[in-house]
């Protein structure tokens, strides 16, 4: 009898130890099982493979909420804050057993990991994700922060709403940049900048991907343009791949194109020739695709402004100035390449001058270019100068017909157009370059007193400029010999000479080295105190220069 109490005995204690040891064999695997059975039946997942279905939506959330409430009993279990009157998911023993057996970490990985596969699997399907109530909190909280540019505290919410809720809401992707050129500007070394460089990519390629297909006004070739101009900024030495995204943003964008999106094309272009990637032809039809484009955006709002329907004129207005100056740059950035070469330019050109000679948008640019490269010399440049002039007359026209004129030798034609140059200029700097190119061409032909009627025009314009004073002095040099009846009288004009020049360099520096040369050379004609002497001359005393220079000077030895 005892022994048969003793058996009953030792096989109830076996029992209770066999159920111990099952309770804590239990794998985070089965208890996830166990309490989801979902992620096992007919919402399981697996990544790469299960295609969402959208009638599984309510129930994919649900799931997700339940995962979530797990793990906050498992995290609180952990901090020692969990009893059987809050957990609604786990019972307390399942839990520690787990902390027993060193598996809770485990667990807690488990679902996690059940959670961030529904996550991603609505991310790219739903617009508020796996769930929708903590993304409205969290793009409320973005919200604020952006209005208050507070880019620091936004980046919080931001990081949840780019990796789980990439569908939310397009804000996130154009305050997006914002926050990770702040982030940048925090970092001390390029090293610590490319990790930001990367999400700001992906920010661009996401706004893509999730927006830029259905927006009319931020389309695909909108969202390339702004991360090619990053990518220029932030990774100069990736030259082919942000020409390449800046070339499909143009393609794609056309006239809608950002003029700074035009201008940094541009720019790619040449640093892709300069880094002999592209040959000088590439890179004079890329600019002028880009200046037409420019140049119908320029049309159209010059036209939006003139019809007077503008709900903000203002703002129109300050496009124009933008789309203006971007053209300047553009001009600037092409003809002051080594691909803007007069073979080069011509070869580009005069097709197009063939195709289209009366348009007058064409002339303009083909003269405008071929005359800052010093590419004159073409018979392009003689025809398109001729057509414009006469299509129409112009600074620009008239100065450049003037110029080549010049060259040619026919200076009294070339003073006709530089006066009709200076009744089109609207600066006092060009008058006076016009006055002072007739004042050059009057001395060629030794009309010494009209020139320098020409060069005080010149200097009443532009008062700080010091080539005229130096062709004055230069005239005054070479006529010295028919001033007066004696040597003493000729050697006396050199005094007013040097007086021209050192006005020049007065007021103007940049020409103090070549007068200084001048005056080297001049001061040894001058008088010297034996000859003055002897023609009653003292140091100090005021000399009358006679015959077309008419002038006054003072003796010095």
């Amino acid at each position: 009898m005892i022994k048969m109490k003793s058996e009953k005995l030792a096989l109830a204690f076996s029992a209770l130890l066999l159920s111990g040891s099952m309770a804590m064999g239990q794998t985070p695997d089965d208890v996830v099982k166990a309490k989801f059975p979902e992620t096992a039946g007919e919402l399981a997942i697996v990544p790469g493979k299960t295609t969402y279905n959208k009638a599984l939506k309510a129930r994919y959330r649900e799931l997700y909420a339940q995962l979530n409430d797990g793990l906050d009993e498992v995290e609180k279990f952990k901090l020692g804050g969990a009893d059987s009157e809050i957990l609604t998911i786990f019972d307390l023993k399942t839990l520690k057993d787990m902390q027993k057996a060193g598996t809770i970490d485990e667990l807690e990985g488990k679902l996690k990991n059940e959670r961030h596969k529904i996550a991603e699997l609505m991310k790219d399907q739903e617009k508020f994700g796996a769930d929708s109530a903590f993304c409205v909190r969290q793009l409320s909280m973005f919200s604020e922060f952006i209005k208050q540019s507070n880019y620091k505290d936004a980046y919080n919410p931001w990081s949840v709403l780019i990796k789980d809720y990439p569908m939310c809401n397009a804000n996130i992707y154009q305050h997006g940049r914002n926050i990770i050129v702040y982030k940048l500007q925090q970092c001390k070394t390029g090293t610590e900048q490319q990790p930001w460089i990367d999400t700001l990519m992906m920010v661009y390629d996401n706004r893509i991907k999730y927006f830029a297909r259905t927006s009319k006004l931020y389309g695909e070739g909108y969202v390339l343009g702004r991360k090619g101009v990053d990518m220029a900024k932030y990774r100069p030495a990736m030259v082919d791949a942000y020409y390449e995204t800046l070339n499909k943003s143009v393609e794609l964008g056309k006239e809608k194109t950002e003029v700074a999106v035009i201008q940094t094309t541009m720019k790619a272009t040449i640093d892709m020739y300069n880094a002999e990637k592209i040959d000088a032809s590439v890179v004079v039809d890329q600019y002028l695709l880009l200046t037409d484009i420019l140049q119908k955006q320029r049309t159209d709002l010059t036209e939006r402004i003139a019809g007077g329907k503008e709900k903000d004129p203002a703002k129109t207005q300050k496009e124009l100035d933008n789309c203006n100056t971007v053209i300047t740059g553009v001009d600037q950035l092409f003809s002051n390449s080594t691909a803007a070469q007069c073979e080069t330019l011509n070869k580009a050109f005069e097709p197009r001058f063939k195709q289209n000679p009366e348009d007058v948008e064409l002339l303009r640019k083909i003269v405008n270019i071929l005359d800052r490269k010093g590419c004159t010399d073409l018979k392009l440049y003689e025809d398109a100068t001729i057509k414009l002039t006469a299509k129409e007359p112009s600074e620009l026209a008239c100065r450049s017909l003037g110029r080549m004129l010049d060259k040619k030798g026919r200076y009294d034609e070339a003073i006709d157009n530089y006066k009709k140059a200076i009744g089109f200029a609207t600066t006092d700097s060009m008058k006076a370059n016009y006055n002072y190119s007739i004042a050059v061409d009057l001395y060629k032909q030794k009309q010494y007193s009209s020139a320098r009627t020409y060069c005080n025009k010149a200097l009443e314009h532009k008062s700080n400029y010091g080539q005229p004073y130096i062709l004055i002095a230069t005239m005054y040099a070479q006529t010295a010999s028919s001033i007066g009846e004696s040597a003493f009288d000729h050697q006396q004009v050199f005094w007013l000479v040097i007086d021209k020049l050192n006005r020049a360099k007065a007021v103007d520096p940049s020409v103090t080295s070549d007068v200084n040369k001048l005056i080297g050379g001049y001061r040894s004609q001058c008088p010297n105190k034996e000859e003055a002497f002897m023609h009653s001359v003292t140091n100090g005393a005021t000399v009358t220069i006679g015959g077309w220079i008419g002038e006054s000077t003072t003796a010095r030895f």
